[in-house]
């Protein structure tokens, strides 16, 4: 009986720190944070955007994409995106991606100071024009996410 009640004490003991490591991390200071339901699960958080592209810019739009620049397709993983994708319909762009990262605002700022990724832009952006319900300087304009099935 002893022994069954030491090897049940050590599963216990175990399964404690197998609990604490999959809910709780120290900071620098030692203390125990509590993860959220978001980094434990590590889900995505998607992003759809919209935006309208010149008519007379679609052949220049799409042959740019058909063709990417590497650096730029590494700025975009670097930054914590996946699953990033542009769409046409009608003189409108659909932008949506999945974003990994913890600091969506740094990530993007990232990004924006990429001297590469700057260059690419000066040859996207003048095909692109805010849709008309764009928030004061809105460039691709935020999407309400209304359903999504894994």
């Amino acid at each position: 009986m002893k022994k069954v009640n030491s090897i049940l004490s050590v599963f216990l003991v175990l399964f404690s720190l197998f609990l604490m490591a999959c809910g709780d991390e120290k900071n620098p200071s030692g203390e125990i944070e509590k993860k959220s339901d978001e980094q434990i699960t590590n889900s995505p958080k998607r992003y759809g955007w919209v935006i309208q592209l010149k008519k007379e810019k679609y052949e220049q739009y799409k042959a740019l994409h058909a063709n990417p620049w590497p650096e730029v397709l590494q700025m975009i993983k670097a930054c914590n995106i996946q699953n990033y994708s542009i769409f046409y319909r009608d003189g409108y762009l659909f932008s949506y991606l999945e974003y990994t990262g913890n600091d969506f605002e740094a990530d993007m700022a990232k990004m924006a100071a990429d001297s590469v990724t700057q260059a690419w832009w000066k040859l996207t952006d003048p095909c692109q024009e805010p849709v008309e319900t764009a928030a004061e300087g809105e460039w691709w304009a935020d999407m309400e996410e209304l359903f999504h099935v894994d």
